[in-house]
């Protein structure tokens, strides 16, 4: 069986509706980690209702129970436990036990560089049917557009990470702030209990905490740099 790795944004939704179209038999597979912007919600039913494929939810705790585990330190560039044990070992866990042929994974023709992921047990095989069809960005959004199941959260956020992801750019944290204000407070009440109980105060971004970036002006919100690197490949598709 052919499984398709969906997290709700548009190059996954349009790596599942391309391979809808050709007549490929797949399942879906979607790794919930408790901490996921409600629009994912919304979107992933309708688009197993729009192409008739079972989604399969799988997962390995919460994030807010893993970052209790680690002491509430937040996951970073160099330590992206929320990453490896949230989405990756979740679903290798579950191809394993089904003995999965091959998954189908949303990477675009426009970023090659993104399509060679390493297999992480033996037998396991990944493709990328954006890059074989040649499908950029624009493609995929116009194909997730031709079926209504582009995700609402692309009109203030870049990605459909978790609402606390760490590699969220400013205007994506104050987009949340504006349209998930609970969410936005919930990351910061766990931001400020990490700033209490860990030797280096972490917070999400290591410029600024969220408190600062609420009441921050225009001008010194420009001066903060932005968060470096890009988002883990399995939670930003």
């Amino acid at each position: 069986m052919k499984y398709v790795s969906v997290s709700g944004g548009a190059d996954s939704t349009a790596c599942a509706l391309l391979l809808w179209e050709r007549g490929i038999d797949f399942d879906m597979v979607f790794a919930d980690t408790g901490a996921e912007l409600p629009e994912t919600y919304f979107m992933l039913p309708r688009l197993a209702r729009k192409i008739n494929k079972q989604i399969h939810v799988v997962s390995k705790g919460s994030f807010f129970q893993h970052l209790v585990n680690f002491g509430f330190m937040l996951p970073s560039f160099n330590a992206r436990y929320c990453t490896r044990i949230l989405k990756q070992e979740a679903m290798d866990t579950y191809f394993k036990s089904v003995n999965a042929e091959t998954i189908s994974v949303g990477i675009r023709a426009d970023e090659p560089r993104r399509a060679h992921i390493k297999p992480r047990y033996e037998g396991q095989v990944f493709d990328y049917p954006l890059v074989d069809a040649g499908v950029t960005k624009d493609g995929v959004y116009e194909l997730c557009r031709k079926h209504d199941l582009l995700s609402p959260v692309y009109e203030w956020r870049t990605n459909v990470s978790c609402f606390c992801c760490f590699f969220q750019r400013k205007s994506d944290w104050l987009g949340l702030l504006k349209h998930h204000p609970s969410l936005y407070a919930i990351a910061e009440e766990w931001e400020r209990q990490s700033m209490a109980v860990t030797p280096n105060k972490y917070t999400w971004n290591g410029s600024y905490s969220l408190e600062e970036l609420k009441k921050a002006d225009e001008k010194q919100i420009k001066m903060w740099p932005e968060i470096k690197g890009e988002p883990c490949l399995i939670c930003s598709l």
